[in-house]
């Protein structure tokens, strides 16, 4: 039986300074030969949503996803006052990603990526 994950599709957000936001994705597998989707179950496992740099080289911020569910989703909720210091008047775009890691295995799967761009 062949079961695969579905590619994982960019996604591109904006984010607003002083707003709380949540971003995350969701990982579903599709069974080659009956075409059924099913969900993975995330709820043992722990996510980390990562904002980079433009070129993906600098992490510029990482937060815990808070919510891992059985039905696939990984998010992570991004504090109205994560984007105040002097720094973030510069860091303007880049690349996020959030990833899960599977705690018995060690095994790590990106869940959502994409660019992002912050606004005020």
């Amino acid at each position: 039986m062949a079961v695969v994950g579905k590619k994982i599709g960019r996604l591109d957000i904006r984010l607003v300074r002083g707003d709380t936001q949540r971003v995350g994705g969701r990982w579903r597998k599709r069974n080659m030969q009956t075409g059924e989707i099913t969900p993975v179950d995330l709820s043992a496992w722990a996510g980390t949503l990562e904002l980079r740099s433009p070129d993906g080289r600098e992490q510029w911020y990482a937060q815990s996803c808070a919510t891992m569910t059985d039905d696939g989703y990984a998010l992570a909720d991004i504090p109205a006052a994560a984007f105040t210091a002097a720094e973030w008047d510069v860091r303007r775009t880049g690349q996020w990603k959030v990833c899960a890691r599977n705690p018995l295995t060690g095994a790590r799967r990106t869940i959502g990526w994409g660019y992002w761009v912050l606004s005020d």
